[in-house]
């Protein structure tokens, strides 16, 4: 027989104790075995499930049902009371237009507020952004006409220098034609 171990729910004194719980011998030989695909059918939590929308529904269908009874028992008590209602829903009626008036009014002030902020605001920012560009313009104007100044020295002193030393001339442009092809010869065939 298969030995099944419970322990009891409740705890004893002896419970700091090392002692193993009762052990309770089962009758049963084997568990019953699922069936090998569970359909809907069978599952019960699907069935529970569908207890509890079929109970909605019904329980929907009816108040639908008693619906009608029950506006014709509010439409009773309505004029039961009378005229003093139909004031009161008139003033609730002229306060809600009131109140609806005063809040479109709000809205229109308030977005007439915001347009003028954002009227400023975008003029503003038109103008710092005008201001910007025209110093980005006129410091790129000075970086350009100091590049150029330098370019002119430097051709300037070149040409100098052909007249006066044309050996050395040589000999610099042989050295950087020379590296130059090197460098090419190089690249070449490590793209090979």
């Amino acid at each position: 027989m298969a030995e099944v171990r419970r322990t009891n729910g409740s705890t004893s004194p002896n419970s700091g104790s090392n002692e193993e719980p009762p052990v309770a011998e089962s009758t049963h030989q084997e568990l019953p075995s699922l069936p090998a695909s569970e359909t809907p059918a069978s599952n019960p939590t699907w069935n529970r499930s569908a207890e509890a929308v079929g109970r909605g529904v019904g329980t929907a269908v009816s108040e639908v049902r008693r619906l009608p009874r029950r506006l014709d028992d509010l439409k009773s008590r309505i004029h039961l009371v009378g005229k003093d209602v139909s004031t009161l829903v008139h003033d609730l009626g002229n306060s809600a237009e009131d109140k609806a008036a005063e809040l479109h009014d709000a809205a229109e002030v308030g977005l007439l507020e915001f347009a003028d902020k954002a009227a400023v605001y975008t003029s503003d920012i038109g103008s710092r952004a005008g201001n910007r560009i025209e110093n980005l313009r006129r410091e790129a104007w000075w970086k350009l006409e100091a590049v150029r100044t330098i370019a002119r020295h430097r051709v300037a002193n070149l040409r100098r220098w052909t007249t006066e030393r044309p050996l050395q001339v040589i000999m610099v442009s042989a050295s950087a034609a020379f590296a130059v092809g090197v460098l090419l010869r190089i690249w070449r065939s490590n793209r090979d």
